[in-house]
């Protein structure tokens, strides 16, 4: 498939052909100064006496852009947020271009479309890595698709960006991935101890998703429930892409759960499963992964969503640049943002302020600027450890009114006031 481009640059050609071109110049000019004096029969053109002011390699022209990958989902179930997660990396591009580009250069977004599917996800991170030209990638938002991704790029040198948040998928020693949400080792924790400690649930029901993401959040709840000594009343999956969800909420109702859990991954399914619990009159707190929270669930939950809680990675209101963020999204695209998409947004300028200070820098070296980096963007203070995590910590939201009302913050260290988390922000000891 050939990819799609986002371009801002006034004119876009392949570094291919730039130096295809660069090279027939050259040797023409080779050629024609050779031309000019008495070469002997033992002289070849290559060691001919012409002085060069510079190496040949010191006059190859710069790049005519930074090019940026991100592989999302421009069709299938999961448009929606797709969508919006090019709608932010555009609105990084185009704020950095505007103002000037990185030294004058520009950067440029090359998309490519996953469909909506794990495999195609692959194909086209393959395609994207051997054809697209790359500075950096914005690789899988979905656990599912970097099952497959992660373990293909592990060799790779060109840094990729995710916010895929299984935990595995950043212990597999890849110095070039990096995880711009927090994972799943904090969010899970964050759902089962509100629920246990704030809640005070006794009888816990489950619902996630039949994905990688579901399943392995799922499953961190279940075994520190058993750990707890207080297994999962019932526990019930269910396939991406469910719309009809009485059976669910029927099975809930017969467990007699006093609390239920939901780490879903497609927000519109989680908007339907919340309408179905309602719906059935399943009266007791939800708890949910971010999934809960998105605008794209409250589009078809509508006040079913009001009441739930959400651990969420971030809140834009928390930081300058989120409000900026939030601000100049709504201004460009008429459009409230997702906190799900905030991700986008930070890699890019993280990558700018990088290449402004670096511009040479790609690869190995980039990685490694990237992993000291200390940035502080819409969505919090990234400070990357040695496993590339960017964030630490996760936020306890309740959805009221389509707004969010912010009570806790969780991290390594257990709850803690919001405000509290907010004032004392920092990188700590075994973050770069």
């Amino acid at each position: 498939m050939v990819s799609q481009c986002v371009t801002f640059s006034s004119l876009v050609i392949s570094r291919a052909c730039r130096l295809v071109s660069l090279g027939l110049v050259l040797i023409g000019l080779v050629t024609a100064l050779a031309g000019c004096q008495k070469v002997s029969a033992e002289q070849t053109i290559l060691d001919a006496s012409i002085a060069f002011e510079q190496p040949v390699a010191a006059q190859l022209p710069a790049p005519t852009s930074y090019r940026v990958g991100i592989n999302t989902e421009v069709t299938g179930t999961g448009a929606q947020i797709g969508d919006l997660s090019i709608r932010a990396a555009r609105l990084a591009i185009e704020e950095i271009n505007t103002a000037g580009g990185i030294n004058g250069i520009p950067l440029e977004l090359v998309v490519r479309d996953a469909r909506s599917d794990p495999n195609t996800a692959l194909e086209q991170y393959e395609q994207a890595v051997a054809e697209d030209d790359l500075d950096a990638l914005l690789g899988p938002f979905k656990s599912a698709y970097g099952m497959l991704i992660v373990p293909a790029h592990i060799d790779d040198t060109l840094p990729m960006f995710i916010g895929a948040t299984n935990a595995t998928l950043t212990e597999r020693g890849d110095e070039h991935l990096f995880r711009m949400r927090p994972s799943d080792r904090l969010t899970a924790p964050a759902m089962l101890n509100f629920a246990l400690q704030e809640l005070k649930a006794r009888r816990v029901g489950i619902v996630h998703d039949s994905d990688a993401f579901g399943t392995g959040g799922a499953n961190r709840i279940e075994e520190g429930l058993v750990a707890r000594g207080q297994p999962a009343a019932v526990r019930v999956g269910y396939a991406t892409g469910t719309v009809e969800f009485d059976p669910v909420a029927q099975e809930l109702a017969e467990a007699e759960v006093d609390t239920v859990l939901i780490y879903g991954t497609n927000q519109t399914d989680v908007g339907h499963l919340l309408r179905a619990i309602r719906y059935w009159d399943v009266d007791v707190p939800v708890v949910t992964s971010p999934s809960g929270a998105s605008i794209v669930t409250r589009n078809v939950a509508g006040e079913a969503q009001d009441g739930i809680y959400a651990v969420i990675d971030a809140t834009l209101q928390a930081w300058p640049k989120g409000q900026h963020f939030e601000e100049s999204f709504q201004a460009r695209f008429g459009l409230q943002p997702d906190t799900y998409i905030i991700w986008y947004y930070d890699a890019i300028h993280l990558l700018a302020t990088i290449w402004q200070a670096h511009p040479e820098a790609r690869g190995t070296e980039l990685s490694h600027l990237i992993r000291e980096a200390h940035y502080e963007g819409a969505q919090g203070l990234y400070c990357f450890d040695g496993t590339g995590e960017g964030l630490h910590d996760v936020t306890i939201a309740q959805v009221i009114d389509g707004d969010l009302s912010l009570l806790l913050s969780y991290g390594d260290s257990g709850f803690e006031d919001f405000d509290r988390a907010l004032a004392s922000a920092g990188c700590g000891e075994g973050q770069s």
